[in-house]
């Protein structure tokens, strides 16, 4: 039997390896209870070390990665463009299509036809916002609770809205591509809301500009396996280029405008 201090430590390494730990995988692992191992979490939250989350914990240093839209906005943004005009030209009319929320999703719906007819899903505010300039999109928009930071909704309400929804094509984004561990973001809430929307969808589009390959997120949105075709420029490294196509995803590179 592992003592506390021991168990601790153990705990740290693995936070320290994988960014992330989960208090059932963790209970299992020791053979202890879970409220055990949440005791273990709070006490090394109150060092500073980490940040407990639902279900689990995360690394200290990865909560600045979450940056606000209004800092996101302003990262990348002629390669975000040039990304989001190349998405839009797939969007065909008598489409659904789902939109995440995100910067570069943003350049999307920016840059759709004005006389394309087609049905809108998002939970994103400022994108709602967005196509209000066009009478031709209807637009969907389940409910929920605000996330300030990306002006998106989520929780339970927004779940419960998207699973009774089918699209033609979904559309998200990703703050981190790991090969192995696939699309990563630093929100579980909304990754939460993204494995929801993929399985509800006939095609599964993810926009990405070259700096997300030097990223990684917090938890695991889906595997690149579950992407049909992935819009990025061409600073993305030739030999992750290589992997992500032997996995029999569609890449499409991109110039920066």
């Amino acid at each position: 039997m592992s003592t506390v201090v021991d168990r601790r430590a153990v705990i740290l390494k693995q936070l320290e390896k994988d960014d992330q730990v989960n208090v059932y995988e963790l209970s299992r692992q020791f053979n202890v209870s879970e409220v055990t191992i949440r005791k273990d979490l709070k006490h090394l939250e109150k060092k500073n070390i980490l940040i407990r989350s639902r279900g689990g914990a995360m690394k200290q240093s990865l909560i600045n990665i979450d940056l606000s839209i209004y800092d996101r906005r302003r990262q990348n943004i002629k390669l975000k463009e040039a990304i989001g005009i190349a998405a839009a030209n797939m969007v065909m009319s008598g489409e659904t299509i789902l939109l995440d929320s995100g910067t570069t999703i943003m350049q999307l719906a920016k840059h759709l036809p004005k006389k394309i007819e087609i049905t809108v899903i998002t939970n994103s505010v400022d994108i709602t916002f967005r196509l209000t300039d066009n009478p031709n999109i209807r637009v969907i928009m389940p409910g929920g609770i605000l996330r300030r930071n990306s002006l998106a909704l989520v929780g339970e309400q927004a779940a419960e809205s998207l699973r009774t929804f089918y699209c033609d094509k979904y559309f998200l984004s990703a703050d981190g591509i790991d090969i192995e561990r696939g699309m990563m973001t630093t929100n579980i809430e909304e990754a939460f809301l993204a494995r929801i929307n993929i399985k509800n969808s006939g095609k599964v589009i993810a926009l990405i500009d070259s700096s997300k390959f030097l990223s990684k997120g917090i938890t695991t949105i889906a595997p690149l396996a579950d992407v049909d075709t992935l819009i990025t420029d061409s600073g993305i490294p030739s030999d992750i280029l290589s992997k992500i196509r032997s996995l029999g995803v569609n890449v499409i590179v991109v110039d920066k405008i």
